[in-house]
């Protein structure tokens, strides 16, 4: 061991400093009466003088990584492996890829004569896979005999020639639709150069011509009914459009047929029965339309057709007779287990001399038919005309007024009461009724604008809008002390069949922080039957959540004891239609006393609306309806007008008479 290195500056410092210590201490303590008190100081001088002769100071500050240690290399473990297990799996793995091959393999073993078949040559001969015999015995059966001999001819060819091979094969029964195959092989040969095997494949012979019809059905063609679909239509028309505008002369016609009410027939019956109706209606259209016309089904239960050769002088003198005859014979009843389905076709037709454009024929030829299918001549034929054309764009600018509206927030909600006229005509609820408040027009009655919401589908962020303002004014409310009411909200088909519904109404609930038992909704005996199943669940999950559903319009749809046994339903409204009448009218006294018992005996609230009258209201009093709303009591209030007449009919005695007549709020309706 080294007793001086590099740092001996340090160590000697070190000792140094042993001696200084060993010098002074004795004379700093007194240690003349007390001996022992010097042992500490002597141990630590005697470390000091150890650490500065002995210690190994680190070099340049860094520790130093031993070597003296032998760490020997790892060894490679060579795997066993198992030789066999490996060919299998390679034999598996071969296999699977013959089977998953749309082609067929064979292999003929030279020297003992037989034949392998792979299962996908089963397939391609039309044979049962334990039929093939090891043999050529199975191909020479099933192809035509020139084919045959060709192949045997080939084979022997490449035996002697060590080469390769390829000939068609055509099947006995060419009734098949693959009844063409390729048949190839080469020969494999041994190291002298003879022949030990021959391998080969099988496989269908490709018709381009009908690969390339597959590809255009797959393409141009409406899967469901066989016609043309969307694509192709615009496509064609566009072609006709630009024909017509280098011939003055080139006339069509767009004729588009929308099934009315395509909804109630998949709904009362089923979808497959609906998908038989197009289907039919397809075949129809086919069967009268001329080889050069076009039929294509360019919607849900829309289609349309492309009229060519009309030469007369007035165009109408063509088309009339044609259109007749497609729109009676598409309208027939169709067969329908043993019955006759009688639909109803609503037919719109725009000549290409009105317009000269693919999108103004279409928005001519919509706007026709949704102006048809408002009016009385719906399931109908309609001509498409000037007239129609302005007030389609009438529409157009009020969808997008609508649409202006609602980001501005210009809907607002008025209430109309309902009273219970066996509690002293006391207030239990509203129904919340939207208004359009329009800068320029003021207040727009929704009859004008809720039908093209529900047709633009602007019906949904509307409704949103109308949910959230009537539950936020329904919580200001109850947080005045009117725990108990109820205010009712109405849900298109279209918010209903949202799958987001559930969640969207949870949601607003949660942000305005209502009770779910203040709030009611309301929906049409068509909306509970559209998909019925998951309408269902929608009902279900609102009613878990504490909210109750009521049918609106009651009686003038489906009407069905059935129907109202599955769905989760607490209220029925029965329509103004049949409350009219009910004091003068025996039918209508009738049906109204049916809608009560159906009320009564299962056990759910009803509502009559559109009371106006003091002969109405006694007849409903005496048959047991106790829930009314009406102008007989109030027109829809706003919101001010709608809180004082709670403060006067919330909390009123129970002795007071339903014939005795409230005061009667006077507003705009």
């Amino acid at each position: 061991m080294r007793l001086f290195d590099e740092h001996v500056v340090l160590r000697f410092a070190l000792l140094l400093a042993c001696f200084l210590f060993a010098e002074s201490i004795p004379g700093i303590l007194n240690f003349s009466e007390h001996v022992y008190n010097f042992i500490p100081y002597f141990l630590a001088i005697v470390f000091l003088a150890y650490v500065a002769i002995f210690y190994k100071f680190p070099l340049d500050g860094n520790k130093k990584i031993r070597n003296d240690v032998e760490i020997p290399e790892p060894k490679s473990v060579e795997p066993i492996r198992d030789l066999k297990k490996d060919l299998l799996e390679k034999d598996e793995m071969f296999q699977m890829m013959i089977d998953v091959s749309s082609d067929g393999f064979w292999t003929f073993d030279v020297a003992t004569g037989k034949v392998y078949w792979s299962n996908r040559i089963a397939k391609l001969l039309a044979a049962e896979s334990s039929s093939l015999e090891d043999s050529f015995e199975p191909l020479k059966n099933r192809v035509i005999e020139s084919d045959w001999n060709s192949f045997r001819e080939q084979l022997n060819s490449a035996l002697q020639n060590a080469g390769t091979f390829s000939c068609n094969l055509t099947l006995l029964d060419a009734s098949k639709k693959n009844a063409k195959l390729v048949i190839s092989g080469r020969v494999q040969r041994n190291e002298v150069g003879r022949p030990i095997r021959v391998i080969g494949s099988l496989t269908e012979l490709i018709d381009r011509k009908s690969a390339e019809r597959e590809r255009y059905n797959y393409v141009y063609q409406d899967a469901l009914t066989g016609v043309f679909n969307r694509k192709y239509f615009l496509e064609k028309l566009k072609t006709d459009v630009d024909i017509a505008a280098k011939r003055p002369d080139y006339v069509f016609a767009v004729a588009l047929l929308d099934i009315d009410s395509f909804g109630a027939i998949n709904a009362s019956y089923s979808i497959n029965i609906g998908d038989n109706v197009l289907r039919t209606i397809a075949d129809r259209l086919k069967s009268i339309a001329r080889p050069d016309d076009c039929v294509a089904r360019i919607g849900p239960d829309v289609f349309a057709v492309i009229l060519h050769h009309i030469q007369s002088r007035d165009p109408n003198d063509d088309l009339i007779p044609l259109v007749r005859n497609i729109h009676n014979k598409v309208k027939s009843p169709i067969p329908l287990d043993g019955k006759d389905l009688y639909i109803s076709v609503s037919m719109s037709i725009v000549l290409n001399q009105d317009v000269d454009c693919v999108e103004d024929i279409l928005a001519n030829a919509n706007a026709s038919l949704r102006d048809m299918k408002k009016g009385i001549n719906h399931g109908g034929i309609q001509f498409f005309s000037g007239g129609i054309r302005e007030k389609a764009m009438k529409l157009y600018k009020l969808e997008f007024e609508i649409r202006r509206a609602i980001q501005a927030q210009e809907f607002v909600l008025m209430y109309q009461p309902i009273v219970d006229i066996r509690a002293g005509n006391r207030i239990v609820g509203f129904e919340a009724l939207v208004r359009w408040n329009q800068s320029e027009r003021g207040i727009i009655s929704p009859a004008e604008f809720i039908p093209i919401a529900e047709e633009t589908g602007l019906i949904v962020p509307m409704g949103a809008l109308i949910l959230r303002m009537a539950c936020k004014q329904t919580k200001q409310w109850v947080d005045m002390g009117f725990k108990d009411i109820q205010v009712a909200v109405n849900f298109s088909a279209k918010q209903f069949s949202m799958d987001s519904m559930v969640d969207d109404v949870r949601r607003v609930l949660t942000e305005t922080n209502l009770n779910p038992r203040n709030l009611k909704l309301e929906i049409t005996e068509y909306t509970a039957m559209c998909e019925a199943d998951k309408t269902i669940e929608i009902m279900r999950a609102l009613s878990n959540m504490g909210i109750q559903i009521s049918i609106d319009d009651f009686g003038t749809g489906y009407s069905s004891l059935s129907y109202l046994k599955r769905y989760p339903v607490h209220t029925l409204k029965m329509d103004k239609y049949f409350v009219d009448h009910v004091a003068d009218n025996e039918e209508d006294a009738s049906f109204a006393r049916m809608v009560i018992g159906i009320a009564k005996s299962l056990n759910l609230d009803l509502i009559a609306e559109g009371v106006e009258t003091k002969e109405q209201l006694d007849f409903l009093y005496r048959e047991g309806c106790r829930l009314i709303q009406g102008f007989y009591f109030s027109k829809p209030l706003n919101t001010e007008m709608a809180l004082e007449y709670m403060k006067k009919h919330y909390d009123v005695p129970a002795t007071t008479k339903a014939s005795e007549k409230p005061e009667v709020v006077s507003v705009e309706a």
